[in-house]
């Protein structure tokens, strides 16, 4: 239960890390000391797309999610979390177009 917990735990923080590196700017916009911290979250985020890198929080939830009994993934933690947001199964161009 632990482990799966924490497994939980760290998607959230992966997702919050997700969530900042994309709307962070506008924090920084506001009050310049959060660039200091966006900036080199942006070249991280950056870094690991350009460079097909996995993320070290991708294995580690997958290692927690193994030791609690569940199974791991194998893709990106973007390919297995957000893809399916932004283009859930069952999404047609005619779905698509009305949503456009």
């Amino acid at each position: 239960m632990t482990a799966r917990l924490a497994a939980d735990a760290l998607v959230a923080l992966h997702s919050a890390f997700i969530v900042f590196v994309i709307a962070g700017g506008l924090l920084a916009l506001k009050h310049r000391a959060w660039a200091i911290v966006h900036l080199p979250a942006v070249a991280w985020a950056a870094w690991t797309e350009f460079t097909a890198t996995v993320c070290p929080l991708t294995p580690w939830e997958n290692a927690l999610r193994t030791g609690a009994g569940d199974a791991g993934y194998a893709e990106s933690f973007v390919e297995h979390y957000i893809v399916p947001l932004i283009y859930p199964q069952g999404l047609t161009p005619q779905a698509q177009v009305g949503l456009g």
